[in-house]
This record gives C-alpha cells, sequence and structure tokens, in this order.
C-alpha cells in the first residue's frame, strides 16, 4: 500500500484554489463587480481547503480500494 503524500496534496490544493479564484474573478468582472482583496482572499483561503480536503480524500479512498 502507498503512502499518502503531502506534497501532492499540497500542491493540487494550491492548484485547485488558484484556479477557483481566477474563474470567480472572471465571473465577477462578466456581472460588474468590482474587484476586492478581501473577498479574493476569502476565495483562496477556501478554496484551498476544499480541494486539499478532496484531493486527500480520493487519495484515501484509492488507497483502500487497492489494499489487499
Amino acid at each position: 500500500m502507498s503512502k499518502i503524500n503531502k506534497k501532492q496534496i499540497i500542491t493540487a490544493a494550491l492548484v485547485g484554489g488558484s484556479i477557483f479564484c481566477l474563474v470567480v474573478l472572471f465571473v465577477d468582472y462578466i456581472f460588474g463587480r468590482g474587484f476586492e482583496w478581501t473577498r479574493l482572499a476569502f476565495y483562496f483561503v477556501f478554496g484551498v481547503i476544499m480541494y486539499g480536503f478532496l484531493t486527500y480524500r480520493n487519495f484515501k479512498k484509492h488507497n483502500k480500494e487497492n489494499k489487499p
């Protein structure tokens, strides 16, 4: 059984959170909302936490399925 790699989880969380922020900024631009650093910071933290959790859960699920 392979061990869950924390570096991969952190990398996936940061990339996912960054992409989530870019999508939110694009949607805000389309709807004509102003740019706010506080909203962007909130979305980044939220995105990183959620993508990190989902990645960790996915790795854990795949390790459990591959167990003999």
